[in-house]
């Protein structure tokens, strides 16, 4: 089962979701006036650090507990995009890939980190509650594997879904994540909250866009990134 914007469409009790691009555009939108109207570059920074923090708590905690809200079929699994595109290209048409390059372990708090988990089976995820929540969380380098991005600190995992999921929820452990820098695409890759575009020649990339979310903390932390550069 693909995901486009799945996680988004569960019903609040009073709040009516709207469509992901009005979403991602009146996010943008308050980040703009931000910068518009904030005078100093550290109150601009301030109010852009509060809300990547408040969105990636909200997508992290949607995602996780997705498994309490989906039917049985939920635990047929899951086929997810990862977070960033794959390929990139720069102004000559030239393929490049944040995930070729050299990484450097890095470690990742399930407390406090933005940990993006996806667990699917309810058997599982049963287990790993009961587990994690009597015992300790412990890394398994063979059985837990994630993505760290920076700076928009987002963590990915693509395997131990479960054990880490209840490590979240519990608040306990760390693990380590390939760490990858996604600065190497600001300059060549834009959203609108449904897709990714070449900014070059504004064609759809290939890789879907997992969430509107990432979108969101991705522009952000690309207005944060200028202003942080233009400050020094």
């Amino acid at each position: 089962m693909l995901l486009k914007n799945f996680f988004r469409k569960k019903k609040r009790s009073f709040l009516e979701r709207l469509d992901p691009a009005y979403e991602f555009k009146y996010a943008l939108e308050f980040a703009q006036q931000v910068c518009e109207e904030e005078k100093t570059k550290e109150d601009q920074i301030l109010i852009l650090d509060y809300m990547l923090s408040v969105i990636r708590e909200d997508l992290k905690y949607d995602v996780l507990t997705n498994i309490f809200y989906k039917e049985k079929w939920f635990d047929k699994g899951l086929r997810l995009p990862l977070p960033f595109p794959y390929y990139y290209y720069n102004k000559e048409g030239i393929k490049f890939s944040i995930y070729e390059a050299d990484f450097k372990p890095k470690k990742v708090d399930l407390a406090k980190e933005c940990v993006l988990v996806f667990p699917w089976h309810r058997e599982k995820m049963r287990e790993s509650i009961k587990n994690i929540g009597k015992n300790e969380f412990v890394f398994q380098r063979t059985n837990h594997k994630a993505f760290y991005f920076s700076p928009v600190n987002i963590c990915f995992v693509y395997n131990g879904n479960h054990s880490i999921g209840a490590g979240i929820g519990f608040k306990k452990g760390y693990i380590e994540a390939a760490e990858y820098d996604v600065t190497k695409l600001f300059e060549h890759v834009y959203t609108d909250g449904l897709y990714w575009y070449n900014r070059h020649n504004n064609q759809k990339l290939e890789d879907d866009l997992l969430d509107f979310r990432i979108g969101i903390i991705y522009e952000i932390s690309k207005i944060k990134h200028h202003i942080e550069k233009d400050a020094t």
